[in-house]
């Protein structure tokens, strides 16, 4: 009698990468259960976390255990913590469903592509039924965060540098030849579909990811069907659609189109960066996207022109959800400072003759000096 599930390689390859992201995001949960965050919210401030820490999974799991916990406690993101019982987030509530959907399927009809697309269907169906709460930054936390996930590992199995071997993908179904390992995986290609609708429906500012997205896809040199390119371009016009009329009419005295030549703005810009991360971790994050853009540069470029976007509508844009709006873009710098961190160890351990493996853990033992130090901040003790 064989196991329902035996311990192959391959699964214990998913449940090494996925363990770290459930610590990160269990950790945080805790963390703003402490702050009397109520339950819902909590947990879909979690989910945020869980997928930055997958997008940082392929850098090891202690920087990536790291870069999630710098997220949940940066000013920007934990000012979403706390507060009385609310209505509960129907949005999360779908998540939890369809995923639970998705695991049971997956185990018992042995056929996990038809689990995800009940689960997604299911997912959408509740999702309509929350469009009315829109601009839900846990919502748009969440699909930042796990977009980011899905273009970093299309793009690192896509786009490899020469020395890399092959990165196994997360969640291969089935096997593949071997000319088909570096082509983006159906849980790549549809995911970024699913995400970036959803995001555009919560908020049509997600939008200005479109560039980025787009040129992620064209650099996997995938042959999309007529259908995606439908999708995704509908997908696209709604958004701007909603970003004209919810910013450009709705919010038309908030917005100085010109105000970019101002340097009171530029600065303004980097005061907000420097007040979430502080000035050592975000001149390390400009290394970190100099080296990337160096060893990896499509994930570089791609990465570049979203948070250029952000900070292009962050210096025309004044209004009271500012900082939250432009949670994407702290997304994106902690995978900037995550990649300097692993560099600067890297570097360490390949060229300090002796004490190259020490040096390497006390670079990241510093990095996790920085998520210390922002709960001691939120703790009033520095």
């Amino acid at each position: 009698m064989t196991a329902p599930l035996p311990l192959t390689p391959q699964r214990l390859f998913w449940a090494r990468y996925w363990l770290p992201p459930m610590v990160a995001g269990g950790s945080a949960w805790l963390l703003f259960l402490m702050a009397n965050t109520p339950l819902v919210r909590a947990s879909g401030l979690a989910l945020v976390i869980v997928g930055l820490t997958l997008a940082l999974r392929r850098l090891g799991a202690f920087i990536a255990i790291v870069g999630g916990l710098t997220l949940a406690l940066c000013p920007a993101f934990w000012a979403q913590t706390g507060g009385g019982e609310g209505t509960p987030a129907t949005i999360v509530l779908a998540l939890g469903v369809a995923a639970l959907i998705a695991l049971v399927g997956g185990m018992m009809l042995r056929r996990p592509t038809v689990a995800i697309g009940v689960a997604v269907t299911i997912f959408a169906s509740l999702f309509w039924l929350q469009i009315g709460t829109s601009r839900s930054i846990r919502l748009t936390g969440f699909t930042t965060s796990w977009l980011m996930f899905l273009l970093i590992d299309m793009l690192l199995l896509t786009n490899p540098h020469p020395t890399d071997a092959a990165p196994p993908p997360i969640l291969r179904f089935k096997s593949i030849e071997a000319e088909e390992e570096r082509m983006p995986q159906f849980y790549h290609l549809w995911g970024i579909m699913l995400l970036f609708g959803l995001g555009i429906l919560n908020d049509p500012l997600m939008v200005l990811l479109t560039p980025a997205i787009a040129l992620a896809l064209s650099l996997t040199r995938a042959k999309l069907s007529s259908l995606y390119g439908i999708l995704f371009g509908l997908i696209v016009g709604l958004g701007l659609r909603g970003l004209f009329v919810d910013y450009g009419q709705a919010q038309s005295q908030r917005l100085a189109l010109s105000a970019w030549r101002q340097g009171q703005r530029w600065l303004m810009v980097v005061n907000f960066i420097v007040a979430q991360f502080g000035w050592p971790a975000t001149l390390l994050s400009i290394l970190g996207l100099t080296r990337l853009s160096r060893w990896y540069p499509s994930l570089g470029t791609v990465s570049l022109i979203g948070y250029a976007a952000y900070t292009g509508f962050a210096l025309v844009y004044d209004g009271p959800t500012k900082e939250t709006l432009l949670l994407p873009m702290l997304i994106i710098q902690l995978v900037w400072l995550s990649y300097a961190v692993f560099t600067l160890g890297e570097w360490a351990f390949h060229n300090v003759a002796r004490y190259g493996g020490w040096l390497r853990w006390a670079v990241f033992v510093a990095y996790a000096l920085l998520p210390l130090a922002m709960g001691l901040t939120i703790l009033k003790v520095i």
